[in-house]
């Protein structure tokens, strides 16, 4: 089986951008840490070199050291916010791209099982939620590490092991404060992984299906369910709010007291001429610049729980094993002429059976009908046919080929279809129209919409090519969205053509004209027309009855 998309490969795959955000934000954090250690000396320094205590400072040195610090503090957080998103986004691409494709390897029962409303969300907001793990927890959690453990190690060094220790102490309770937070907030945060995209499918159903709630008087009572949804999700936000609060403010007291204690032991190192003062103030300094590095953390961590919980979902949309099989060395399709022999078919186990035992074959350039009551099998016979879906026992043949045989993205070009319910995508005309032919040109979109009847139609648009379509084809009639299907399935060429239900919906002269239009490009292209009503369809050599 397959595994699902797994971040830690693209995280591997990025791990150059990740060391270098890393590194910089290290770089911009000691930067930061060493103006305020430096200033601290200066500061102690001039002051004691005022009261006559110090004699010969050096103001040039420390002051040329400032400088650097500041300028390096600057450019390295300039950098570091270039890098650090930079790396972000490309590791949130590289992942949505992933789950994409993972899920585009699914057949078209396994996609009617994902909830569009929680698919969308899990796409986007899940996945933006990813960003945290590095920006917030991986980079920052690391260089306070290193930033930390690296000062108290040079104190201990350089100027005395109990400062170090006393440096030391952060690395002991800062980290004991983040688990403590992190654990504290585990129940909220997971609630909230749940609670927020729960909110989100309730505002989109709400809004897809507002029409009939008002026809059946249930608006109020939706209102009440959104309501109590938010107001849970409100709740659990400023549970995690004071969590967040509560964790800073230990953080900064930690800090606090590692500066007591660093004054407590300089002071005796002060008395007993082991260090002199501008060290001291450079130490007292260096200690608070600490803080900087350490006061997001614990809200971080908390969290990261959102983050494994947003992976977790992500990863469950995309565990489902593909069941579209791709041959390792795939056929190019050829010809169009089809044979389904022995075919049986039912979506699962514990569902009845549609095909047990079916035989049809298409002459190459025949056109037939397939007819029958709803449920019978007619869309279903042409999923199986596009293969968007596999047979349970069977075979489908294009000339002597089995389908599962041939280069899916391939034969999917050599088979043309008209959907149902055509979808229009919010966008311009032409980029409707080249989601079937990328490199077609301006006159080749006219053409194609000239045959579909569409002439006078682009004639009156404002903008011609460059008209926006609302999104789901708001803004055109039910007849132009099929014409416009139709340009588009005009410009695939293809040598095998699906219609599935072509004037379903239209009145009876659109539906006459549609078939018209069909009827001339059709042409002798194998054609399989599935329909309810066989006197509205483009001319037909046989008629299938499914039952």
């Amino acid at each position: 089986m397959p595994e699902p998309v797994q971040l830690r490969r693209i995280l591997g795959h990025r791990r150059w951008w990740l060391l270098a955000g890393a590194a910089l934000i290290l770089l911009s954090l000691a930067a930061g840490v060493t103006l305020l250690a430096l200033s601290g000396w200066f500061i102690t320094a001039s002051a004691l070199a005022g009261l006559g205590l110090l004699v010969g400072l050096d103001i040039f040195t420390p002051g040329a050291g400032i400088r650097l610090a500041a300028v390096v503090r600057t450019v390295s957080r300039y950098l570091e916010r270039l890098v650090t998103h930079e790396a972000t986004f490309r590791l949130l691409s590289d992942f949505r791209s992933r789950v994409f494709s993972r899920l585009l390897q699914l057949d078209e029962f396994q996609l009617r099982g994902l909830r569009r409303g929680d698919t969308l969300n899990r796409l986007t907001a899940d996945i933006d939620t990813l960003d945290h793990l590095f920006l917030g927890v991986l980079g920052p959690t690391s260089a306070a590490l290193v930033l930390t453990a690296s000062l108290a190690v040079l104190l201990g060094l350089f100027v005395d092991p109990w400062l170090g220790l006393a440096a030391a102490f952060l690395l002991l309770v800062n980290p004991v404060v983040t688990e403590y937070t992190r654990r504290r907030g585990l129940t909220a945060s997971r609630a909230l992984v749940e609670g927020i995209p729960a909110l989100r499918r309730e505002a989109g159903d709400s809004l897809e299906g507002l029409a009939d709630l008002i026809a059946f008087d249930s608006v109020d009572q939706q209102r009440r369910r959104f309501a109590e949804l938010s107001d849970r999700v409100i709740g659990l936000q400023e549970r995690l709010a004071r969590l967040d609060a509560l964790s800073q403010g230990l953080v900064t007291m930690a800090g606090f007291l590692a500066v007591w204690l660093v004054l407590v032991i300089g002071i005796s190192l002060f008395e007993s001429g082991a260090i002199n003062g501008p060290i001291l103030g450079l130490v007292v300094l260096a200690l608070l610049g600490l803080g900087e590095a350490w006061q997001p953390l614990p809200a971080a961590w908390r969290r990261l729980e959102q983050c494994r919980g947003a992976h977790h979902r992500v990863r469950a949309m995309t565990a489902a094993e593909p069941r579209l099989v791709v041959p390792e060395q795939p056929l190019p399709p050829r010809g169009d002429r089809i044979r389904i022999k022995g075919l049986s078919f039912r979506y699962a186990p514990d569902r009845p059976w549609i095909f047990t035992d079916f035989d049809l074959s298409i002459a190459s350039g025949e056109r037939i009908a397939l007819v029958g009551p709803s449920g019978c099998g007619k869309t279903t016979l042409a999923q199986l046919i596009m293969r968007q879906i596999d047979p349970v026992a069977g075979r489908i043949l294009l000339e002597d080929r089995d389908l599962r045989t041939l280069d899916p993205g391939a034969y999917r070009r050599h088979v043309g279809l008209l959907s149902q319910q055509p979808m229009l995508f919010r966008d311009t005309v032409a980029e409707n129209l080249r989601l079937a032919r990328p490199e077609a040109s301006d006159r080749e979109l006219g053409r194609a919409l000239a045959l579909a009847g569409l002439g006078e139609f682009m004639d009156g648009l404002p903008d011609g090519l460059d008209t926006w379509i609302d999104e789901a084809g708001g803004n055109v009639s039910g007849g132009e969205a099929r014409r416009l299907a139709l340009a588009r399935l005009i410009l695939t060429d293809s040598p095998i053509v699906i219609l599935d239900e072509p004037t379903t919906g239209l009145d009876a002269e659109t539906a006459l004209a549609l078939s018209a239009t069909v009827d001339q490009w059709l042409g002798p292209r194998t054609t399989i027309m599935i329909t309810h009503d066989p006197d509205t369809l483009p001319r037909f050599d046989r008629l299938v009855h499914l039952r």
